[in-house]
């Protein structure tokens, strides 16, 4: 199966394609399978228009069709908030009926990282210690029926920073990168590989096969693939290459999913 669990549409906030747009260039591209997760991010600092509407999201994701791909109904889910406000968030969540959930953090503070500011007197390696260390405090107040993959963990490598090779390595957050994947392990979720990153290597190794190795040994045995698409040119960005990296580090499986429900597929 060919597939991609990380797409945006004119749903979103930050994207100004048309669903249909996505779905006619999945269906050019040859995949199986695609998911879109428009961005429900509840009090987010930069507006209401990053609180997708479940509703009206449900509704034009029913007036999509497609016979040679198939669609499922997904959200990227912010996890940067704070505690009070994690009731509303499992409250939408459950009502909403979504096939995926992918849980994701895009600032610290309300600081994100396409912001100077985020990287201002730290280290690459601090900023993604800070980073992952935040995912995780999201994660731990989410309840864990209500999540499927955690999204982009190397997300402060598209940011602002001046660093040559943003690249994350397992070595700059060994301790915070064990503490996440074991979380999720025993909880049984799981990582997404988002080829994102991969946009701006400028000639560098794509990133990331050091932790997924990582998350194999703790007991790590799939993933999801997404591209993080906001525009039809980057669907299935790469992902090839993201499945060859995770089988060689020992990862088993892909998953698709149905109603929260992980379907396995073989690497």
């Amino acid at each position: 199966m060919r597939c991609d669990y990380h797409i945006h549409s004119s749903i979103s906030a930050d994207s100004s394609t048309r669903p249909e747009l996505q779905v006619k260039q999945a269906e050019a591209l040859g995949l199986e399978e695609i998911c879109f997760t428009e961005h429900l991010e509840i009090h987010f600092y930069r507006g209401d228009a990053w609180h997708v509407n479940v509703a009206e999201y449900r509704e034009q994701f029913r007036r999509l069709a497609s016979d040679r791909v198939k669609l499922k109904f997904g959200v990227e889910a912010g996890i940067a908030l704070a505690s009070e406000h994690f009731p509303e968030l499992e409250g939408e969540l459950r009502a909403a009926g979504f096939d995926f959930v992918l849980a994701s953090a895009h600032s610290i503070d309300n600081i994100d990282p396409f912001d100077p500011r985020f990287f201002e007197g730290k280290t690459l390696e601090q900023v993604f210690r800070n980073y992952i260390a935040s995912i995780l405090a999201g994660l731990k107040q989410l309840n864990t029926e209500l999540f499927s993959s955690v999204g982009h963990i190397d997300f402060p490598s598209k940011g602002a920073h001046s660093e040559e090779d943003a690249r994350l390595f397992y070595r700059y957050a060994a301790d915070e990168i064990d503490t996440l994947f074991r979380y999720l392990i025993a909880q049984g979720k799981c990582i997404e590989i988002n080829t994102a990153s991969y946009r701006q290597l400028n000639g560098l190794a794509i990133p990331g096969e050091d932790w997924l190795r990582r998350y194999a040994q703790l007991g790590g045995e799939y993933v999801t693939l997404g591209s993080d698409a906001h525009s039809p040119e980057f669907i299935a960005y790469r992902l090839e290459e993201a499945a060859e990296m995770a089988k060689r580090a020992g990862i088993k499986y892909y998953a698709t999913y149905e109603q929260m429900v992980p379907v396995f597929h073989k690497l």
